[in-house]
């Protein structure tokens, strides 16, 4: 089946030194599936990746095409399905689905081995394009460090999010049709 976030009850333990005493506190909630389901080729993926404190920096075209460069060098590189993508003002979607089924191990010090991922590829995408903002004129950090995901499934189904994907220009009134978005486009159509 699709896998689920997890939304642990209950709370962690503690003790309180001064005062003898175990104390209770909620549990936050995970903000991440296991590493392991990013690491899958089982499932669509659909992300949301927002600007950090710059307003709207996808404005400027030169900014705006490298981001879409280096996503496709992304998928390229990384071997993913890149079903579609829209960059809008401040933030990107796209959908896609990782393709080798042949994982990666990545050593992550202490908490040893893992399957690399799309959340790795994610991360390198954005450190890459952080820089590459610094040739714009920005400064800092380009994107917020934490991203939207979701693993695509009945709930949502694929056609669905692909669409609200490249509608998103055309929801926010940017342009009349999605297809005049010089930055939303169908990749690698899953229906062909």
């Amino acid at each position: 089946g699709t896998p689920r976030r997890a939304f642990p009850t209950g709370g962690d333990e503690c003790y309180n030194r001064g005062m003898g005493a175990t104390l209770s506190f909620p549990q936050r909630k995970l903000h991440r599936l296991d590493m392991a389901v990013y690491a899958t080729t089982e499932f669509e993926f659909s992300f949301t990746v927002c600007a950090r404190h710059q307003g709207e920096p996808f404005l400027t075209t030169a900014l705006a095409e490298s981001i879409i460069d280096s996503l496709l060098w992304t998928r390229t590189e990384y071997k993913w399905l890149l079903f579609c993508y829209c960059l809008m003002p401040y933030h990107l979607h796209f959908v896609c689905r990782l393709t080798e089924k042949e994982v990666k191990l990545i050593n992550t010090g202490s908490h040893g081995l893992r399957p690399e991922g799309l959340l790795d590829h994610l991360a390198r995408f954005k450190s890459y394009t952080t820089h590459q903002s610094w040739k714009h004129g920005l400064h800092g950090k380009l994107w917020q460090m934490s991203s939207y995901d979701r693993v695509l499934d009945l709930e949502r189904p694929f056609e669905e999010v692909v669409r609200y994907t490249l509608e998103n220009p055309q929801r926010k009134e940017l342009v009349d049709d999605w297809q005049n978005c010089p930055y939303a486009r169908i990749v690698d159509p899953r229906w062909a």
